[in-house]
């Protein structure tokens, strides 16, 4: 007996044909009909556990909410009055720590009731690069990423929510002395020109020599803090997009980040994705470095050691998301990441799918595809749109993928259609086979 489907929303056609996976494998369609979803997680029983980001619907906002997927097919809400978009979510031991992405960022853990306690708020939200992934790991340590307010460091009129919080600017997760590099920018306030520094306020300019104050809750970086949300601290910094966190088997932590782009006050010609195993007190380069490179005119005039090297490096565009290790034989070495590509609007081509990442070579390899490269809205076909996780079940022989869904490009600022998400489930075809039964692995 195969879990039902959910609803397939109105224009979004999906077909695991039109998929291709290695023939060890087969697609499968697990749920429909999801809005703007973030994260995928589970727990012992075969409940599948959904946060969705939200999305407008016409003239309303569908909010971020929680939905359980049971065995049976059913589905039912745990929580949906959040004040802004849910862009992360794990089950550990009978709650869920769950990340809302607005002006000021909060983490809370989340009781299947749908009770909640805070236990990290005031955090550098509100800005490009959300709260992106929560793990538990170390003696019961919740980690996450935030990402910055910024694609470079300074603010301007690239940053859409600057005529609503022209208060914010990005935070460094420790003190640093900038080089008096400014940026000039189109004033949107007071029209003319303004001139901006690095972590300053629109508007404010910087001098040499300057410190910055760095904070535990900064910016593009992976902070922690114990069950209760206290012994909070930053573990690693200078990250910009850092999409998603993975624990391998061996306990080490592992980061995807998305470089900085040739765009706003401050152009940087790069936009590639890497991967990263994560190190405490580690810096990662940003705003400085792409990947382990130094960019020219740097803002900063001191440079704390950088904690290393990316262990792999995706194409540019291809907007590396949410992975996770292998963690059964069906799927190969623990040493192999499968990473969602989201793919770059207007540059689809090197995302909309499932790559696979050899951490010990850096190897990249396609494993889930569309047959047509490519979002599935281009060519018609019903496969991949945006893949944005990767997440095993409980056993690690079932493999599912979050699909973001459809974008709608008729508006100024692309959205992602409400309802148009998708729950993809691999399955290796051994497994099949064997007649396991999945409503109970899954």
């Amino acid at each position: 007996m195969a879990m039902r489907a959910r609803r397939l929303p109105k224009g979004r056609h999906v077909d695991p044909k039109a998929v291709s996976v290695p023939a060890d494998y087969r697609v499968e369609v697990a749920a429909t009909g999801l809005n703007n979803p973030s994260s995928v997680d589970f727990d012992p029983d075969g409940n599948i556990f959904i946060a969705e980001m939200g999305s407008p619907d016409g003239s309303a906002y569908l909010p971020g909410r929680v939905i359980s997927i049971h065995p049976d097919g059913s589905t039912g809400i745990i929580a949906d009055d959040f004040a802004g978009s849910l862009t992360a979510l794990t089950y550990y031991e009978g709650a869920f720590y769950v990340a809302e992405h607005a002006h000021n960022g909060r983490i809370f853990r989340l009781f299947e009731d749908g009770s909640r306690q805070v236990l990290a708020d005031d955090l550098p939200g509100g800005g490009d690069h959300p709260t992106s992934d929560i793990v538990v790991a170390h003696s019961e340590r919740f980690y996450f990423a935030q990402g910055t307010r910024t694609n470079s460091g300074v603010v301007g009129p690239d940053n859409l929510w600057l005529a609503d919080h022209p208060e914010l600017a990005d935070i460094p997760g420790e003190d640093v002395v900038l080089s008096g590099r400014n940026f000039e920018s189109d004033d949107p306030f007071g029209g003319g020109r303004a001139v901006t520094g690095p972590f300053k306020l629109f508007g404010v300019a910087c001098r040499k020599g300057e410190t910055i104050a760095g904070d535990m809750k900064c910016s593009g970086g992976i902070m922690r803090a114990d069950p209760e949300g206290e012994e909070f601290d930053v573990f690693a910094w200078g990250f910009r997009r850092p999409l998603g966190l993975s624990v391998h088997a061996d306990g080490r932590i592992f980061c995807s980040d998305v470089g900085m782009k040739p765009q706003g006050s401050r152009p940087i010609p790069d936009g590639r994705g890497y991967l990263w195993q994560v190190v405490e007190l580690g810096w990662y380069g940003w705003p400085d470095y792409s990947g382990d490179e130094l960019v020219e005119e740097p803002v900063l005039a001191e440079h704390p050691p950088l904690a290393g090297k990316p262990l792999a490096t995706l194409p540019i565009g291809s907007e590396i998301a949410k992975f996770d290790f292998s963690r059964s034989p069906l799927f190969g070495s623990d040493d192999v990441a499968y990473a969602a590509l989201l793919g770059e609007h207007g540059k689809f081509d090197a995302g909309s799918k499932v790559v696979m990442i050899d951490i010990l070579t850096g190897k990249v390899t396609d494993f889930m595809t569309n047959r047509h490269p490519g979002p599935a809205s281009e060519h018609r076909s019903g496969g991949i749109e945006r893949p944005i996780a990767v997440k095993f079940d409980r056993t690690g022989e079932v493999m599912y993928v979050l699909d973001l869904g459809m974008i709608d490009t008729s508006s100024p600022i692309p959205r992602t259609l409400a309802n148009s998400g998708v729950l993809w489930r691999i399955v290796p075809q051994i497994y099949i086979r064997l007649g396991a039964d999945l409503l109970k692995t899954a």
